[in-house]
């Protein structure tokens, strides 16, 4: 008798479906324990499947026993209990064209690399905080326009080649020490300029003109 000739086997080759429920998660091999009306069987989840099944679920399985069963669907689960959509490496979600958008009241993600690529790009936020260890920027123009800038740094380092300030206001600055050095020359100007010092002032050059 051959190996089709089997009525085990013919048997086990007949295509089933039914609806069962999980009775325990995946550990081996991606395989689930499902309870049918036909007895418990071993199932894998169905590539077409992109939720993840959870013990409880109410679910369609299809396939045969000789080639195997497979979850093709979550028909029902309970409100309460999470939602977890699992893709295969490599998966990618698009659209080829129109919009893609995403909605929810708290959006989280979670990444050992996140890497955005886009021509332009608008963030409307109410608060943003940032929280890291080093963060690198490489702009070819930045304008920053805000009614308040607060800065607290330990170390304060900036290299550019031209620099240029201009301030409406006062321009108060508060310090231990100040040092300022100019290779060639400095230019101090107002209406009226005022030096004091509790202890010494003192000027050195080759030359000193006053008045």
């Amino acid at each position: 008798m051959s190996r089709r000739e089997d009525p085990l086997m013919q048997w086990c080759s007949q295509p089933m479906q039914a609806t069962g429920t999980v009775d325990a998660p995946a550990h081996e091999a991606d395989l689930y324990a499902v309870r049918t009306a036909q007895g418990s069987f071993a199932a894998r989840r169905a590539a077409s499947c992109l939720l993840e099944p959870q013990p409880g679920d109410r679910v369609w399985v299809a396939g045969d026993l000789e080639q195997g069963l497979y979850i093709t669907a979550i028909l029902a689960r309970d409100a309460a209990a999470p939602v977890h959509l699992r893709l295969p490496p490599g998966s990618s979600l698009g659209t080829t064209a129109g919009a893609l958008s995403l909605q929810a009241d708290s959006l989280q993600l979670v990444s050992r690399q996140l890497s955005v690529q886009v021509e332009s790009a608008v963030l409307c936020a109410q608060t943003v905080t940032g929280v890291g260890r080093e963060a690198t920027w490489s702009f070819g123009r930045v304008k920053l326009i805000c009614d308040l800038l607060e800065s607290f740094a330990d170390r304060l380092v900036q290299f550019s080649r031209w620099s240029q300030r201009t301030v409406d206001g006062i321009d108060q600055v508060r310090s231990k020490q100040i040092d300022y050095r100019a290779d060639q020359t400095m230019q101090l100007q107002a209406a009226n300029f005022m030096a004091d010092a509790s202890n010494l002032v003192k000027l050195d050059g080759e030359q000193i003109h006053l008045g």
